[in-house]
C-alpha cells in the first residue's frame, strides 16, 4: 500500500510534468555519475509510465532528488505585440484603406488626397519609432487632430490644395464597417467635425514637399509627447 503523503506527492509530481530531467543541477550539487544515471533512467520512466508504477525505493530516490533541487518558478510568458498589431495602428490602417478605396473612384487624375499623406506618414513614423501605444501613448495621440488640422490648412495655403468635389465621410465608414474591432473606435475626425466637410487634394508635383512637411511635424510631436519614447522614464 502506498502511504497517503507519498500518494499525494506522486499526484503532485505526475501532474506537473517537466520538459527534461535536471541531472546537471544534481551534478553541480556533488552527485556521482552512478546516482545521476539512475536518476535519469527513473525520471524518464516516471514521465513515460507514471511514478505510481515505480518501486517504493525508486520513488523515494526521486523524491530525495526533488527535495534537493530548487523549485521551478512558473513564469507567465509575455508576448509583446508588434506595432502592426496594436489597435491604434489598425485604426489608422482601416482609415487609410477606406480612403484609398474612395480616392480610386472619386479623385481627378493626377490628384492625391492630403488625408492619404497624413495617415501614410503617421504609419511610417510608428513603424520607425515603435512606441508602445498603450493607454499613455494613445491619450497623447488623441491630440494629433490639432496637427492634422494645421497640416491641412498648410496644404491649402502653401501647397495649392483644392477641395475635392466629393467629400469622404469619416464617421459613416466607421459605422458601416463590418470589422468587429471597429465598433470600439471613434472617428478620426471625432475632435474636429469640420474636417468632414472638406477633402483636400493636391497635384502630384506637390506630394513630396507636403509629405516632408507632414513627416517633420508628426515626428516632432510623437517623439516629444509619447511617454514610451522618453528615454529618461
Amino acid at each position: 500500500m502506498i502511504a497517503g503523503l507519498e500518494l499525494l506527492w506522486i499526484k503532485k509530481v505526475f501532474l506537473k510534468k517537466e520538459l527534461s530531467h535536471r541531472s546537471h543541477e544534481l551534478k553541480a550539487l556533488g552527485w556521482n555519475q552512478e546516482d545521476l544515471s539512475r536518476y535519469e533512467d527513473l525520471w524518464d520512466y516516471s514521465q513515460r509510465w507514471g511514478l505510481i508504477n515505480l518501486e517504493r525505493e525508486d520513488r523515494q530516490f526521486l523524491k530525495k532528488a526533488e527535495k534537493l533541487l530548487p523549485k521551478i518558478q512558473n513564469k507567465k510568458i509575455s508576448v509583446k505585440k508588434n506595432i502592426e498589431e496594436k489597435s491604434y495602428y489598425l485604426w489608422l490602417k482601416f482609415y487609410l484603406d477606406e480612403i484609398n478605396i474612395f480616392s480610386s473612384s472619386n479623385l481627378p487624375k493626377n490628384k492625391y488626397g492630403v488625408w492619404t499623406l497624413l495617415i501614410e506618414e503617421e504609419i511610417k513614423i510608428l513603424k520607425e519609432l515603435k512606441p508602445v501605444m498603450g493607454l499613455p501613448d494613445t491619450i497623447k495621440a488623441k491630440n494629433l487632430f490639432e496637427n492634422r488640422k494645421e497640416l491641412i490648412n498648410k496644404a491649402f495655403s502653401e501647397f495649392n490644395a483644392k477641395n475635392n468635389n466629393k467629400t469622404f465621410n469619416f464617421d459613416e465608414v466607421l459605422i458601416k464597417s463590418e470589422e468587429n474591432v471597429a465598433k470600439n473606435w471613434k472617428s478620426i475626425t471625432d475632435k474636429d467635425p469640420e474636417a468632414n466637410k472638406t477633402f483636400p487634394i493636391i497635384d502630384f508635383e506637390n506630394i513630396e514637399k507636403l509629405r516632408s512637411a507632414i513627416k517633420e511635424n508628426l515626428s516632432l510631436y510623437i517623439k516629444d509627447n509619447y511617454p514610451s519614447l522618453k528615454k529618461d522614464l
